[in-house]
């Protein structure tokens, strides 16, 4: 993950707007120790204090966990209204996996 806070040079008059980048794939081992933490009883994970605040409760994420399965049917309407409750928001267009 990359921040850069937004700073002002004075002696160049120069400002240096706020920029944040997120690492797909440390985002996505972040998101796999997160649901291993609250799913499963043999997990260890080594983190600093300010990761393991952002996590929240436990109860708070598994009711915001969708569950789909091959051979379980699930109609569209059900799944959108699933993500609606979950507080995603619709998007026609989505040029980036997410």
């Amino acid at each position: 993950d990359y921040y850069q806070p937004e700073a002002y040079i004075p002696q160049r008059d120069i400002y240096i707007e706020k920029d944040a980048a997120i690492n797909k794939e440390i985002d996505r081992l972040r998101l796999a120790a997160t649901s291993a933490l609250v799913s499963r009883q043999d997990v260890i994970v080594v983190a600093s204090v300010s990761c393991i605040y952002g996590l929240g409760s436990p109860e708070d994420y598994r009711a915001m966990v969708i569950r789909i399965a091959t051979g379980v049917p699930m109609s569209r309407d059900d799944l959108l209204r699933q993500l609606v409750t979950v507080q995603y928001e619709r998007s026609d267009i989505a040029f980036e996996r997410g």
